[in-house]
């Protein structure tokens, strides 16, 4: 198709062999249009074989379309401009839907912003505000993940280009610290200077508030670094029209739903078809055949089930305080730290030693993510641990979990870390969700106290009789996670920084429901 401005986009399409009028499954991806997301989804023909046109477009300068690349920016625009070329396809019935996972996600919220209007979007973990739930995490930038999918798009950009120059610099095997100065200093060929300069220009949360009532499938994962902007866009669009927005939740990562090596995998028989799920929801909104989706089918960890579940509980604020508390050993001693429900006045202090920095594991924004197994991270000196009383009546975990925590500094540091853990009675802890948050300064505290706020987005898991909750709190992994701007990574040093944890303006909020023991 040729845009109003003259450039050529190009795409793939596949037709069923009918003489039918079909409505359009639309696509459009940076990474080359053979790929049409199937590192997660069914190849286009599986859908075009279910009585679908199927169309995946290479944007403006990837893959053969004409153009520069410049991440997010002409999606907006050129995808409006490319659902008025998908309506007038041949054999096309007038109605399109959009579908694609992750950029290919976003490129249709942002189409939205750019005044196009489909029939149905099928949306698979993707950003609704780019600043601030993919670039970012707690208000830092994100500079190792960032950095890693700058690389290669910028693998992509040069090989385009015949620059074998700039091939050569971004080799996978470079550490992503040497190829995060490459590309800054390269913003001809990446957008990662103005991304870690905190410049997105793209933002379909903005442009879209309130959202236009358009069906709206999405797939979202609790393991997922994009899972913020997953569940930001649900609750945008169920504000507007809960009839037709419709959401799947699972514990899986960005990428391997269901057959995953790692901990997030599912339970045997308890495998999903997100493919088949989409169809169901297109065939409903397209042709009109079949019932609508549930509002919200969540998958229960504790339990392996998937259960209809009430979005309104879902996003429903944290309704149970608790308080960490210990003797001052919750970095040196597991069995000090407790989550009570009195405060008390004490204090914790560990030290963040920047030549051997504790990790970030588990959840949507640690590596690995997922449920990952967290005991010997616990058994760090330089984490601090703090444990609920076992449950007395298995719990439901479900919605966002939110913790303030207090503390003061001897050194120079940016953010903290903290993670949600489940302990089962023997002792063995699992991740649950993770966070990271800048440090603040606490305007309501003694002078010299800063405050992190985390968020623990996703929780849905049932807790069962005897299994206790555990809230670790550390550093924030350094030059990981930096604060804006972030052109240049801070120097390696061998000063470490003394953290004071202060329990009494420190608290932990919980979503629990079927609540029905004193510790619930």
């Amino acid at each position: 198709m040729r845009l109003r401005d003259g450039t050529n986009l190009v795409a793939s399409v596949w037709r069923p062999d009918t003489a039918k009028s079909l409505p359009v499954l639309l696509m459009r991806q940076p990474y080359g249009r053979e790929i049409a997301s199937t590192v997660t989804l069914a190849h286009p023909s599986w859908y075009a074989a279910r009585g679908y046109i199927v169309a995946v477009q290479d944007v403006r300068g990837a893959g053969d379309s004409e153009g520069d690349f410049e991440a997010l920016a002409n999606e907006a625009g050129d995808g409006a401009e490319t659902l008025d070329w998908a309506r007038g396809l041949e054999g096309s019935c007038g109605k399109v839907g959009t579908y694609g996972f992750s950029y290919q996600g976003t490129t249709q919220f942002l189409m939205l912003a750019g005044g196009g209007r489909p029939d149905a979007m099928a949306v698979s973990m993707a950003s609704w505000n780019p600043l601030m739930d993919w670039s970012s995490e707690g208000g830092l930038f994100r500079a190792a993940m960032s950095t890693g999918w700058a690389a290669q798009m910028a693998r992509l950009k040069a090989h385009r280009l015949g620059d074998d120059a700039a091939l050569a610099a971004l080799d996978a095997r470079r550490p992503w610290t040497e190829l995060f100065d490459f590309l800054i200093a390269r913003p001809d060929l990446s957008h990662l200077s103005a991304w870690a300069s905190g410049e997105i220009s793209a933002n379909p949360s903005a442009a879209l508030s309130p959202p236009p009532v358009v069906p709206l499938f999405q797939t979202a994962g609790a393991a997922d670094f994009l899972l913020r902007g997953a569940l930001a866009a649900d609750a945008a669009f169920r504000a507007v029209s809960p009839e037709t927005t419709h959401l799947v939740f699972a514990p899986w990562g960005h990428i391997g739903w269901n057959r995953s090596s790692g901990a997030a995998r599912l339970a045997a028989g308890a495998e999903f078809s997100v493919d088949r799920a989409q169809l169901a929801f297109f065939d409903h909104y397209l042709k009109g055949v079949g019932n609508a989706p549930p509002p919200f089918l969540a998958y229960d960890g504790g339990t392996d089930v998937w259960r209809e579940e009430d979005p309104v509980r879902f996003f429903a604020a944290p309704s149970r305080q608790i308080r960490p508390m210990s003797d001052g050993l919750a970095a040196t001693l597991l069995g000090d730290g407790r989550l009570v429900d009195v405060p008390g006045d004490g204090q914790d202090v560990l030290v963040h030693d920047p030549s051997r920095p504790a990790p970030h594991t588990g959840g949507s924004c640690g590596t690995p993510g997922g449920p990952v197994s967290l005991e010997s991270h616990h058994d760090r000196a330089d984490v601090a641990c703090y444990t609920s009383t076992g449950l007395r009546q298995d719990t439901l975990l479900a919605g966002r979990a939110e913790a303030d925590v207090s503390v003061s500094l001897d050194g120079d540091l940016s953010g903290l870390a903290a993670s949600l853990s489940v302990v089962s009675p023997d002792g063995s802890a699992r991740a649950l969700a993770t966070s990271v948050a800048a440090i603040e300064p606490d305007q309501g505290s003694e002078a010299g106290r800063s405050l992190c706020r985390f968020r623990f987005d996703g929780l849905y898991r049932t807790l069962h009789s005897g299994e206790a909750l555990r809230l670790a709190v550390q550093a924030a992994p350094c030059p990981d996670f930096l604060p804006f701007p972030a052109r240049r990574l801070p120097r390696a040093g061998a000063r470490a920084t003394a953290l004071t944890l202060h329990h009494a303006a420190s608290r932990l909020l919980l979503p629990l429901h079927d609540q029905g023991s004193a510790n619930a």
